[in-house]
């Protein structure tokens, strides 16, 4: 917070600009001097916010013009007298770097911007891949270069510049990810078995237990945990999001030492806390009253650590959705499937849940109950079904037609083979059983290989014939396909029986 000592520097800046003037660079350092004690012009600012209790980084990049350093810098510092979050700060640094790349790549020279540029810039967000969100940050960031530029009269064309333009965003909710993944998730996470990080797993069943936030959570302090009462324990973790300033307000959350997620909860966090206490003399100054000293090194633990960790976890446990297709899951979808749980249970109201969830209003945390699009069709079914109870019977029954029909219909090379239950006419559909196949866990049945044999070597004619007859090439595609799934369950058999016969010499 500025001192009432300091007056904000007048703009003093000519229009053939080569530099900032002495007194102005003077007062900006001044400011700067309240946050860190880097010099103006150092490529990293090491800050430290004395009323929050928060250190970080904003670095700075080298190739910049001095104007570029200048302005960016301006803006840092008046960010930080306002209270911004550093992370902040370091992002509209970035936002910047990436608008001054665009109008260098336009050989557009900064002190000639004019509505038109603007204009093309939107238009360059329009064609890129960003979400909408993305886009208006950068448009935020971009409406803060174009007000720092009038202010300190850089801008060599008198015209009324507007960067508020904002790009529609998607109407569709946030939703929880799928239930099936939580609980694959949590089967691994609660199994002290599975080889998984101590601070990622501290870090996860903390993200479960409670709809925290990640930068709360990266923000417990080391002696966070206390015992107010017989088999109680309460772990002490901040909420910042919603107070002035980011000030930290300290909440204790209270579980059961005998409970089974209590007793686990405790156990991995105080694991975690005697960890970070052994780090203390490994680790800077500005990180030694946190938990969370990651085990890659003496830094805390970042959302892009933690969310890669679990992208990678995903695709090594081979966790699936709803759907069978690979999970994909942040922090913050914890956060979402917490609150969706809480409103589920009908135990937790949703008042309490607003509370937990630190929301300033009940409306806020209606926004993060939205299920998954499959769970939510499940949970509707579940509703509807006393009510319309042959509407959603949609269960297939298999048709019984004559022999001979039947193998008029196997000659058709758009018939697709089910082992043991006959032939489906739907080349649309996704069966099971092609995943199954291919599955490290799946056991073949050997008394099922002569069928299988024989399935092969139909699709083998069905793709002679389309050959032949140049018939369908996304048909002869699908027929390799399911060829080659069927010779997997026959390289099954033949894998088991070698690790059997293996088994009975020895």
């Amino acid at each position: 917070m500025p001192s009432t000592a300091l007056q904000f520097p007048d703009n003093g800046i000519s229009y053939d600009y080569v530099g900032l003037p002495d007194k102005v660079q003077c007062d900006y350092a001044k400011l700067l001097k309240l946050y860190s004690t880097d010099d103006f012009y150092s490529l990293t600012w090491r800050i430290h916010l004395n009323m929050a209790n928060r250190t970080g980084n904003v670095l700075f990049p080298q190739s910049q013009s001095c104007l570029e350093s200048d302005i960016t810098r301006i803006t840092v510092i008046n960010m930080l007298t306002s209270g911004t979050a550093i992370t902040t700060c370091q992002r509209r640094v970035h936002d910047f770097t990436t608008i001054f790349d665009f109008f260098n790549s336009e050989n557009l020279d900064l002190h000639y911007i004019t509505q038109n540029s603007i204009d093309n810039f939107v238009t360059h967000l329009d064609s890129s891949s960003y979400d909408a969100w993305k886009r208006n940050q950068y448009m935020q960031s971009l409406q803060s270069l174009i007000e720092s530029y009038i202010s300190l009269g850089v801008i060599r064309i008198d015209s009324n510049l507007d960067a508020t333009y904002r790009f529609p965003q998607q109407s569709e909710p946030k939703r929880a990810p799928d239930v099936i993944i939580i609980n694959q998730l949590d089967s691994l996470f609660f199994d002290n078995n599975i080889d998984i990080p101590l601070d990622y797993r501290s870090i996860y069943v903390l993200l479960r237990l409670h709809t925290h936030r990640f930068s709360e959570i990266a923000a417990t302090p080391l002696d966070c945990i206390s015992y107010p009462a017989d088999n109680v324990f309460a772990i002490t973790i901040p909420n910042s999001k919603e107070t002035p300033r980011h000030i930290p307000d300290y909440q204790k959350y209270n579980f059961l030492l005998s409970g089974f997620c209590g007793g686990f909860c405790h156990d991995i966090v105080y694991k975690q806390q005697q960890y970070a206490f052994d780090m203390q003399q490994n680790i800077p100054d500005e990180i030694k009253d946190y938990l969370f000293i990651s085990h890659k090194g003496p830094h805390l633990v970042s959302i892009s650590e933690f969310n890669s960790f679990l992208a990678e976890f995903c695709s090594q446990h081979q966790i699936v959705d709803a759907a069978g297709n690979p999970a994909k899951i942040t922090s913050h979808d914890l956060r979402h499937i917490d609150v969706c749980e809480r409103f589920k249970s009908n135990i937790v109201s949703p008042e309490r849940t607003s509370v937990e969830c630190n929301h300033t209003c009940v409306e806020d945390t209606m926004g993060y109950g939205y299920y998954s699009k499959h769970d939510e069709a499940k949970h509707l079914a579940n509703i509807v079904t006393p009510i319309l109870p042959t509407i959603l019977n949609t269960t297939p029954t298999p048709r019984i037609v004559p022999q001979r029909k039947y193998e008029m219909l196997a000659q058709q090379s758009t018939t697709r083979i089910i082992p043991c239950y006959g032939l489906c006419l739907n080349r649309k559909c996704s069966p099971q059983f092609e995943k199954c196949f291919h599955c490290n866990s799946f056991i073949p049945d050997p008394q099922y290989k002569e069928y299988i044999i024989a399935a092969i070597e139909r699709l083998k004619k069905a793709n002679e014939l389309i050959v032949k007859k140049h018939g369908s090439d996304i048909v002869f595609q699908q027929n390799l396909k399911d060829i080659h799934t069927f010779n997997s369950y026959l390289e099954k058999i033949d894998s088991n029986n070698r690790y059997t016969n293996q088994g009975e010499v020895i």
